[in-house]
């Protein structure tokens, strides 16, 4: 295990702590860095502006280099986002920081997740999503997002993440 960041609550334990192992773009997002890049440079081309006498068409290449870094931009975010994350899973809550601030990103009371979903990676690494029971509702036997009940929890590319789902859904059965 790796040496949390995270300030334990009292009486809390800690289970497991991890960070990720291997970030990548998702495949979105080598497809959005793709066609966004052609696009941009499409664009840039083809708005064709004018450059007197002549000379380098620097309005064109700064069009450019801004439609680029609004293509890439985010996933790029992401990727510095997820590689500077420590995860921490305690016997009551599972717990996602930063590890260059050690602030922590965003918690969660393990009575108030549904059982994780581990979805396989590559490399011996997974994704274990967990979802606040209060951020869905069922329609017509469909699980339907709540607005404003804001995104899962993800602890992105960990080793051994069947191993993380077993032990939340093991401690959840305890409560």
């Amino acid at each position: 295990m790796d040496e949390p960041l995270i300030a334990l609550e009292p009486g809390e334990r800690l289970l497991w702590s991890g960070r990720p192992q291997r970030v990548a773009p998702t495949r979105f997002e080598w497809y959005r860095i793709a066609f966004g890049s052609v696009m941009v440079s499409g664009f840039a081309i083809a708005a064709g502006l004018p450059v007197p006498d002549g000379g380098f068409p620097v309005a064109t290449v700064v069009v450019a280099v801004i439609g680029l870094a609004v293509v890439a931009g985010p996933v790029l975010w992401r990727l510095r986002r997820t590689r500077r994350a420590v995860y921490a899973v305690t016997d009551q809550r599972v717990v996602v920081a930063d590890r260059g601030s050690g602030r922590t990103r965003t918690s969660e009371y393990l009575s108030n997740l549904d059982r994780p979903v581990v979805w396989p990676g590559r490399h011996f690494t997974g994704t274990v999503s967990f979802v606040r029971r209060d951020a869905t509702t069922n329609v017509l036997g469909v699980s339907v997002p709540v607005r404003g009940a804001g995104g899962p929890i993800e602890l992105f590319a960990v080793l051994e993440a069947e191993r993380v789902r077993e032990l939340v859904v093991r401690e959840q059965a305890a409560d």
